[in-house]
């Protein structure tokens, strides 16, 4: 497998009109991504001791993480305004090797602090909001 550049995993958020375009929030140094499937355990008397798992009867979340240095652009004011408001807004997330993921996520927490001696940060999480679509390279 090739190594590929983190710098390469990008996040996007629409804009919200009927022709949705996308801005890559740019001011971002670190981002991660964390899918969790929470399975239903299913297991009885008679499983002898052995665990049984429903994975497509449980629950699948994604949360992405983003550290970046506040700039003020349009894809910050975006985020900025759906925190504010609690609104869902779509994102894009662009891997590295041409792999792509969008849907609906909502904004968890979002968090800006600075320093005396240093520039003011941002952190935000976002959390996936329904189904979204995966499309490979």
């Amino acid at each position: 497998m090739v190594a590929q550049k983190g710098r390469s995993f990008l996040v996007k958020i629409g804009d919200g009109e009927s022709s949705e375009t996308f801005t890559t929030i740019g001011a971002v140094r670190a981002n991660s991504m964390v899918i969790n499937n929470n399975p239903i355990d299913a297991t009885s008397m008679g499983d002898n001791g052995m665990q049984v798992m429903i994975a497509d009867a449980g629950i699948q979340s994604m949360i992405i993480k983003m550290d970046g240095l506040f700039k003020d652009d349009v894809s910050e004011e975006l985020i900025r305004n759906a925190a504010f408001g609690s609104n869902a807004k779509n994102f894009q997330l662009i891997f590295p090797n041409g792999d792509s993921y969008q849907g609906e996520f909502v904004i968890q927490d979002y968090n800006r602090s600075g320093s005396y001696d240093g520039l003011e940060r941002f952190l935000a999480t976002i959390i996936r909001s329904g189904a979204g679509v995966f499309t490979a390279a």
